[in-house]
C-alpha cells in the first residue's frame, strides 16, 4: 500500500512546553524569572491589513499593513507581587523580610518592561523570544477556589527604537525578535 497525504517534515523542528519567562526594566536584558506557569504561553501577532480592490467585479490588487500588534500571554501559579506589578504596569511595591505589599490605584502611567522567553526544544535547540519594550495588559483576574490560584499575565509589545543591548532597531524590526540557537 502506498502512503498518501503525508507531508515532508523534519522532527528536529518539533517542540512542546512553555519555557521560562523573564521580565525586567525596559532597555536591559530581563532577569526576573516569573516562576511556574500553567497551561500555554502564547504569542499572538496580528497585522490589520487595508485591502485595495479594483475593477468590476472588484479584485484584490494590494494590501497594506495599517496596524501591527504582538501580545504575549502566560498564566502564572505563584503569588509574586513583583510579577503582579509588571502585569498591571503600575503599583507601589515594597518587599521585606517578613512582608511584601503592592498598593495600586490612581496612576495614569504604564511602566515599560522588557520580556524574554527561553524555550528548550527536544533537540537541544533553544528558542528565545524578545519583546524589546512592552507594557503589562493592565488586567489581573485571580480566583480563590478549590484549584491553584492562577495569575494571567499579558504583555503588549510597544514600538522600540533599540534592542536590549542598546543597538538601533530598524522600524521593520521594532516589536519583537525570535531567535533559534542550534546546539
Amino acid at each position: 500500500m502506498t502512503w498518501r497525504n503525508v507531508p515532508q517534515y523534519n522532527t528536529e523542528n518539533y517542540s512542546f512546553g512553555q519555557g521560562v519567562l523573564y521580565v525586567g526594566a525596559a532597555g536591559a536584558t530581563p532577569t526576573v524569572d516569573i516562576g511556574a506557569i500553567r497551561g500555554d504561553a502564547k504569542l499572538v501577532v496580528t497585522r490589520t491589513l487595508l485591502e485595495v480592490l479594483q475593477g468590476a467585479p472588484q479584485r484584490l490588487t494590494a494590501q497594506f499593513a495599517t496596524k501591527e500588534e504582538a501580545i504575549l500571554t502566560v498564566t502564572s501559579i505563584e503569588w509574586n507581587l513583583q510579577n503582579l506589578q509588571y502585569a498591571l504596569g503600575a503599583g507601589e511595591l515594597t518587599l521585606g523580610a517578613g512582608e511584601d505589599n503592592i498598593a495600586f490605584g490612581g496612576d495614569m502611567s504604564v511602566d515599560n518592561v522588557a520580556v524574554r522567553t527561553v524555550h528548550s526544544m527536544p533537540t537541544g535547540h533553544t528558542i528565545e523570544l524578545y519583546l524589546w519594550k512592552a507594557q503589562g495588559g493592565g488586567e489581573i483576574n485571580i480566583t480563590f477556589g478549590d484549584d491553584l490560584a492562577e495569575f494571567p499575565y499579558t504583555f503588549k509589545a510597544l514600538h522600540a527604537g533599540s534592542d536590549l543591548a542598546g543597538g538601533t532597531l530598524a522600524d521593520n524590526k521594532s516589536l519583537f525578535k525570535i531567535r533559534r540557537i542550534k546546539s
